[in-house]
C-alpha cells in the first residue's frame, strides 16, 4: 500500500480513545517511589518487571471514578538503550503557579534521595509556567500550570493556526 492510499476522506483507524504510553526503568522499585512519592500517581506491579502508573482518584468513590483515564506502562530493562532528551517527556498538571514553585522546591530539595540526575528552574513557556526535570533513567517529566486558563482543550478548540 502506498502513501496516497492511506490519504482519505475517512481515516485508517477508528480510534475511540488514546489509553497508554510506554517507557523504560532500571529500577522498577525506585521508579515507583519517586511516581508515588514526588508525583502522587497511583501505581500498580502487574508482572515482576511491569508496572501501570495513573493519576490518583478513579477508584469507585473518588471524584474521577468512571472517566476515561492514560495510563503508563514502565517496563524494567537491564540498560537504558537510547536516553531521552527533554522534548520526550510525560506532563503533569498542578492546580497553581505556587504549586509548581513548591514542587520545583520539593525535588530539587530531594534529588539525591530519588536519584534526580537535572531540575530545571521553572519558567512561563508555551501558556504554561512549568519546570522539567528528568528521573535516574533519563525519563523526562513536566510539571506544569496552564496560564489564562489556556488547557488543551481549548487550543484544540481554536484549531489549527498554520
Amino acid at each position: 500500500m502506498t502513501t496516497a492510499q492511506l490519504v482519505s476522506s475517512a481515516p485508517a483507524i477508528r480510534t475511540t480513545s488514546l489509553q497508554c504510553g510506554t517507557y523504560l526503568s532500571t529500577d522498577l522499585a525506585a521508579t515507583r517511589r519517586m511516581l508515588e512519592e514526588v508525583l502522587d500517581l497511583e501505581c500498580v506491579r502487574y508482572a515482576p518487571r511491569s508496572l501501570y502508573v495513573r493519576e490518583r482518584g478513579h477508584r469507585p468513590g473518588e471524584p474521577l471514578a468512571g472517566k476515561p483515564y492514560l495510563v503508563l506502562e514502565v517496563h524494567e530493562v537491564d540498560a537504558i538503550p537510547n536516553p531521552q532528551a527533554f522534548l520526550n517527556h510525560w506532563g503533569v498538571f498542578v492546580a497553581t503557579q505556587s504549586d509548581v514553585d513548591r514542587a520545583y522546591a520539593t525535588i530539587v530539595a530531594n534529588k539525591e534521595r530519588y536519584g534526580i540526575p537535572i531540575v530545571q528552574k521553572p519558567k512561563a513557556n508555551h501558556g504554561a509556567y512549568s519546570f522539567y526535570f528528568a528521573d535516574a533513567d533519563s525519563n523526562w517529566w513536566e510539571v506544569e500550570h496552564r496560564i489564562h486558563k489556556k488547557q488543551y482543550e481549548s487550543l484544540r478548540a481554536i484549531g489549527d493556526v498554520v
